[in-house]
């Protein structure tokens, strides 16, 4: 009889492993958060690009990290949109240059957090509660990402 509930209990337990440990549905634009981080903004890059200090707990930081601002795009501050991508930016630096951030990532189909082509994590920035993403986009700086 012993025998027969430790073999249940080893059963119960590989089920709530294998529950808990399922990746949610996969989707192509992934929209679940992955993980919440407190960063500190050192540099604006340009409308949908910054670099950040971020603050991992436990004493731990990731200096200087590319985050891309996840579904918007913004003007290039080079070439034919140069005077647009100039006003992005500086929009972008007066909302964030020195301030302390809320850093949401994005999980992609494999799981993992998602980064763009460039190597940049992919993240949406609140600033006091702010969707700054969003708001790039209300301000006339950014429109909405297409090319996902």
């Amino acid at each position: 009889m012993l025998r027969a509930t430790r073999i249940m209990i080893v059963g119960m337990a590989s089920v709530l492993v294998v529950g808990i440990a399922a990746p949610a549905t996969a989707e192509p634009n992934p929209t679940e958060p992955a993980y919440l981080y407190r960063a500190e903004v050192v540099r604006i890059v340009d409308g949908d690009t910054i670099d950040v200090d971020i603050d991992l707990g436990f004493y731990i930081w990731i200096r200087n990290q590319r985050i891309r601002l996840f579904d918007i795009d913004a003007p290039e501050v080079n070439g034919a949109t140069k005077a647009a991508g100039v006003a992005a930016s500086e929009y972008l630096e007066k909302l964030l240059d020195g301030k302390t951030v809320i850093i949401r990532t994005v999980k992609g189909k494999d799981g993992a957090d998602r980064d763009d082509s460039f190597g940049r994590w992919l993240g949406t920035i609140y600033l006091d509660g702010l969707d700054v993403n969003q708001e790039m986009i209300r301000a006339g700086h950014a429109v909405p990402y297409e090319d996902r």
